[in-house]
């Protein structure tokens, strides 16, 4: 019988280095991630960082509408539309083996483009311990190394100092704004969002080791040629 890593090889990846891992998320994950959402994951202080505010929905378990069952319905999409033209990788991050966070990285034909985007975020209990820095140059670093990415995009709302610093330390430089609109409670709302970019040239690497299960699979999967 093939397993559920040769049936679907992102769920084969797996990201480690010192106390973090990064794997694809399963619907293992979710009771754990419902909680960690539960707990909080915007700092008061900081503009709302999303472009939907998904996480302030109303708890609703078991309800058609509402927080878990919206973001589940994204969490599965991505992996109904999984293609090599356009793929999107949503990464568990466990600290220590206690899952703290998430880290995207998705790309649109990728094979022509070799760029893509990151985005993370942290529960707040989690913030301070520099997970986020590090989180993120591990799905940078795997982006250059195993898919061959010539260079990783992101953004954040102005006024957003702690995902400034996250990409700062990991190596981005900024790249233009641009007003974008948020879907809140309230409304949709125009903000300004920073772009950044990261290349192999200014990228900024973790101290310590790092080790990867998985990328030879899933680069056959997205039909990448290194």
């Amino acid at each position: 019988m093939l397993s559920l890593e040769e049936i679907f090889p992102p769920f084969g990846l797996r990201v480690t280095s010192g106390p973090i891992e990064l794997r694809v998320l399963r619907d293992d994950d979710l009771p754990e991630l419902v909680d960690l959402v539960g707990g909080g994951v915007q700092p008061p202080e900081q503009p709302m960082p999303f472009l939907h505010d998904w996480h302030q929905q109303p708890f609703a378990p078991g309800a058609p509408d509402g927080f878990p069952t919206t973001s589940l319905a994204w969490w599965w999409t991505q992996r109904a539309q999984f293609a090599p033209a356009h793929w999107r990788l949503a990464l568990t991050v466990r600290r220590d083996g206690e899952l703290v966070g998430m880290q995207d990285l998705n790309a649109r034909d990728f094979a022509l483009t070799r760029h893509v985007e990151t985005g993370s975020w942290l529960g707040l209990a989690h913030h301070g311990r520099g997970t986020g820095t590090l989180m993120r140059q591990l799905v940078v670093g795997f982006a250059f190394d195993e898919l061959g990415a010539l260079e990783c995009g992101s953004g954040f709302i102005i006024g957003n100092r702690a995902s400034a610093a996250v990409s700062r330390k990991t190596g981005y430089l900024e790249n233009g704004q641009r007003r974008i609109v948020q879907h809140t409670r309230q409304g949709e709302i125009g903000v300004d969002e920073q772009r950044v970019v990261v290349t192999p040239a200014t990228y900024v690497r973790q101290d310590g080791d790092v080790v990867i299960e998985g990328a030879e699979a899933l680069r056959r999967f997205l039909a990448i040629d290194r």
